[in-house]
């Protein structure tokens, strides 16, 4: 964690690039070129438990005809009622279709009479299957719901009844009456009648704040501690497909967006700010993070003097303390710290170069560097009269950074960052899997630098 703090500082005052200039002029380049766009899908993945339980509390456990106990008079010579009792339920889910099954166990009961302009002349002759002492009848059914992820962030369902399939027929000799199918389409009506209420709650699922969150985060500039504010920036946002795999649901939620990091704290997008249209996918997984940084001196001057400011060093039984250090651009792409300090000996040593970058060893160095100091005490003089161009050299075979080495340093604390628990019930698993500067750049304005960033990363909830 130590290590890190200075990571942003190293990077920042000692890197850009001498790189091509946009034109042919001598003014010096202001910006670097622009980064494809970032893709980050984040595959989310929710356990399956808690869902079920909510799924057995909203299918019914139990289907009857109206006004059960009583019977049903669908016409003057016919009357009839059904109970039907449903076993838990079996649901999957393939690309956004969930299917439901479930089986169950029936009673019906039928009676017969002859009528009269309308009015029963005799008496009611009964039959019935499944009430004691006879066994329930058995029946299987199933539904699918078809889900929609639509534009606007709404969720359409489609629920249509698959399955009613009678595994026990209930034939009652009641004036030959085989009354089977009727249940089945009571039954079916039932669902149907289920089905559609379903539909209806799913449509009025409200996810505007959900919405609001998102376009929050994307669109509004968020501090990062210290060491500046981050811009996500979103030009599309798409969303996979539901499926179910052994005990967990799983789907995917991506970006495609231009990220910022900068020591500007004003957002520069104009109001009032759209989400893009919601776009459904197929699941993808990885993220590919293109990300331009820019930072003016005043900022990085802050960060210089919180990082450094009375840091006391023993050097050859000397104490030196830091009490000031800025860096500025001097033109042409080039550096310039200073750092004051006080101590055995009290003074100011400058610091001027020009940063390269090797992109391929992802090394920065700065084979230009020189070197003086300042100040009235007499070692110093002595000392830059004598040293100079030993210590120059010495600097100058040492200005040399290792990225990648860097990175590697701090792996065990960007493995935490990835893999950590954000709020009860819900953690994160991810790993980095490349990290590199890809280009940099100094002006008399502000240091510019692009980075290049590709890992995954996955959501596990239990309670989402």
């Amino acid at each position: 964690m130590k290590h890190l703090v200075y990571l942003p500082l190293l990077m920042m005052f000692l890197s850009c690039s001498t790189s091509k200039k946009l034109t042919t002029s001598k003014e010096e380049q202001q910006t670097l070129p622009d980064l494809p766009l970032s893709e980050l899908d984040i595959p989310i993945k929710i356990a399956a438990a808690p869902i079920f339980a909510k799924a057995e509390n909203l299918v019914p456990s139990e289907f009857t005809s109206e006004g059960w106990p009583d019977f049903m008079h669908p016409s003057c010579d016919f009357r009839y009622k059904y109970r039907f009792v449903r076993t838990s339920l079996q649901i999957s889910c393939a690309n956004n279709i969930i299917n439901i099954r479930f089986g169950g166990n029936y009673q019906i009961s039928g009676s017969k009479c002859l009528c009269t302009a309308g009015i029963p002349v005799t008496p009611w002759i009964s039959g019935n299957c499944g009430f004691l002492p006879q066994p329930l009848r058995k029946v299987n059914m199933s539904l699918n719901t078809n889900l929609q992820f639509l534009p606007n962030y709404q969720l359409h369902s489609t629920t249509t009844v698959i399955q009613i399939q009678p595994v026990d027929k209930c034939s009652v000799s009641v004036f030959a009456n085989d009354i089977t199918q009727l249940v089945m389409d009571s039954i079916r009506s039932s669902l149907l009648t289920f089905s559609t209420t379903m539909d209806q709650n799913i449509a009025g699922l409200n996810f505007e704040k959900f919405k609001m969150q998102l376009k929050d985060s994307s669109y509004r500039k968020i501090v990062i501690g210290k060491y500046g504010y981050f811009l996500l920036n979103p030009t599309s946002v798409r969303i996979g497909q539901i499926n179910y795999v052994k005990d967990s649901f799983s789907i995917s939620l991506g970006l495609s967006c231009r990220p910022q990091f900068s020591s500007d704290p004003v957002n520069h997008i104009p109001e009032p700010v759209t989400l893009p249209a919601l776009i459904q996918t197929d699941n993808r997984n990885g993220i590919r993070l293109y990300m331009n940084m820019n930072y003016d001196y005043d900022f990085l001057n802050n960060i210089l003097r919180d990082s450094l400011h009375n840091k006391v060093f023993e050097i050859k039984g000397r104490t030196i303390v830091i009490k000031d250090a800025t860096v500025h651009g001097i033109g042409n792409h080039q550096l310039e710290l200073q750092i004051d300090f006080a101590g055995s000996n009290h003074g100011s040593i400058f610091l001027r170069g020009t940063p390269v970058l090797d992109t391929a060893k992802q090394t920065l160095s700065i084979p230009d560097i020189q070197y003086s100091l300042e100040g009235e005490d007499l070692a110093l003089k002595i000392a830059r009269s004598l040293f100079r161009n030993k210590i120059r050299k010495s600097i100058q075979g040492k200005s040399y950074l290792d990225i990648e080495a860097l990175l590697n340093a701090n792996k065990s604390m960007i493995d935490q960052l990835l893999n950590r628990e954000w709020m009860q019930g819900i953690h994160s698993v991810g790993a980095l899997k490349e990290a590199k500067i890809i280009g940099m750049l100094v002006t008399p304005q502000n240091i510019q630098f692009q980075v290049f960033i590709a890992g995954e990363l996955k959501l596990l909830g239990g309670n989402l």
